[in-house]
């Protein structure tokens, strides 16, 4: 009678070496925590997230302008160096031609590398953390959000349309040259509002809060630097952009990372220019420097209404709002 053999069980597969980001983002995200304390690792210090909060300001004072100058001057170059170079910059930065958003939007986007560098070098944790507390962006989850931006924003700019005094106001009468500037503002401007939202409703919050245990800090201080970032002393414009940072701060907590905020940072960028190239100028869009009451509150009622409406989304939705506990001794990465 011949014996049976025992099945051999295969070996374990070698695991995968290191990569150079395993190798400095040395650090283990806390299990169970919301977005606001991502940074809160074993090693993490006041002092540490203070440096990043100031070396992130710093950064963003000289690398934006630098870029958008950088940029400005090539295309002064490029079209033959007419007259000085700062009439030409000036009427880039003013956006009188579709370049000038290129320039405006991608000294912006510089937020994004600032940010990811301070969360993997300075607090050694892995970039992806912020998106959200999963670790990458939930692209179908942005999607939804982005929907719910586009959607809520136009009926309610439609309403207030419907009901301003003396009727309808909106006048199709595109701006010179508007294919260009919708063009060149449908590639650069979601970059720029997913830029400020990884900075301030990112990195900021992410920071702030690991110094302290409530989310409101970081919730209330990130929307009041971004705020100040949004140079002006109109009252109800300072007040409109505030409410904006609180309620899209309130949304990371929710909802567990930026996607909401992002996409309603993009359905407000993205209207607000094509609404501008199709009725007065993009330029006069980015000269407005003071709001009346009523707009802002228009302005602060949109905003809410979309909260509003992710909150439903997320109950049916329920996108993570904590990082993932696992087992003892596993991390997460």
């Amino acid at each position: 009678m011949s014996r049976k053999r025992r099945p051999v069980a295969a070996p374990a597969a070698p695991a995968a070496p290191p990569t150079r980001i395993d190798q400095i983002a040395t650090e283990r995200v806390p299990a169970g925590v919301d977005y606001t304390h991502v940074l809160r690792t074993p090693q993490a210090s006041a002092a540490t997230s203070l440096m990043g909060v100031i070396l992130g300001i710093l950064a963003f004072l000289v690398v934006t302008p630098l870029v958008s100058q950088g940029l400005a001057a090539l295309y002064w170059l490029a079209i033959g160096r007419p007259g000085e170079f700062t009439d030409t910059y000036r009427s880039l930065v003013g956006y009188e031609v579709p370049f000038g958003l290129v320039v405006g939007h991608a000294g912006l986007a510089m937020l994004i590398p600032i940010a990811i560098a301070l969360v993997l070098f300075l607090h050694r944790v892995r970039p992806g953390f912020l998106s959200s507390v999963v670790g990458r962006v939930r692209w179908r989850w942005f999607a939804l959000t982005l929907a719910v931006g586009f959607g809520s924003l136009w009926l309610v700019l439609l309403l207030q349309n419907i009901t301003a005094p003396g009727g309808p106001s909106w006048a199709i009468t595109p701006q010179t040259g508007a294919l260009g500037f919708i063009l060149v503002m449908l590639v650069t401007t979601p970059l720029q509002a997913a830029a400020e939202e990884y900075f301030f409703r990112g990195y900021l919050m992410q920071s702030l809060g690991s110094m302290v245990a409530s989310p409101w800090f970081g919730i209330l201080v990130s929307a009041a630097v971004f705020t100040l970032f949004h140079t002006s002393t109109n009252v109800a414009l300072v007040v409109d952009r505030f409410a904006f940072g609180v309620l899209a701060g309130w949304l990371v907590v929710r909802t567990g990372g930026l996607e909401a905020a992002i996409g309603a940072h993009i359905a407000n960028n993205v209207s607000a220019f094509f609404l501008a190239a199709m009725t007065t100028s993009m330029a006069h869009v980015k000269s407005i420097t003071e709001v009346t009451w009523a707009a802002a509150g228009w302005d602060i009622g949109r905003f809410a209404f979309f909260t509003l409406l992710i909150w439903l989304l997320a109950r049916g939705h329920q996108p993570e709002r904590l990082t993932p506990v696992l087992p003892q001794g596993a991390r997460v990465q």
